[in-house]
């Protein structure tokens, strides 16, 4: 039988070497909004300063983005620039005749989850009246 001490010292000595790992990282939070400054901390910046897109809300009769931690929706102005459609994983703005796009993931096309149900609905629909 092992005596009491000799079990407490055996877990102690088993947990020592993951002690300092625990504040090797600096782990962010990825839905902080950008600019944001944690109380007594360094607050993570945009890059670049340009206008982030955050997320998309698309439903029957509304669409709304959150840009740069504020929802807008289509007519919405930001600065001198005007919203002129949010789709899912993008937003259409345009200032004087200048259009820009932001993408909510840039370089990857994000289209509806229910587009390709309706599609697929559409086609059994003809294939069904034949």
């Amino acid at each position: 039988m092992i005596p009491a001490r000799l079990g407490v010292i055996a877990v102690a000595l088993a947990m020592a070497p993951g002690w300092g790992a625990c504040f090797a990282q600096n782990l962010s939070d990825p839905m902080r909004p950008p600019g944001f400054a944690a109380p007594g901390g360094t607050g993570e910046q945009t890059s670049g300063g340009g206008l982030v897109l955050q997320t998309t809300l698309l439903s029957k009769g509304r669409r709304i983005a959150m840009i740069d931690g504020k929802p807008m929706k289509v007519g919405d102005r930001i600065g001198k620039a005007r919203i002129i459609s949010i789709e899912a994983g993008a937003v259409t703005l345009r200032e004087a005749n200048t259009t820009t796009v932001l993408q909510l993931y840039p370089g990857v096309e994000v289209t509806s989850p229910g587009a390709a149900k309706a599609a697929a609905s559409r086609k059994d629909a003809k294939e069904g009246a034949k």
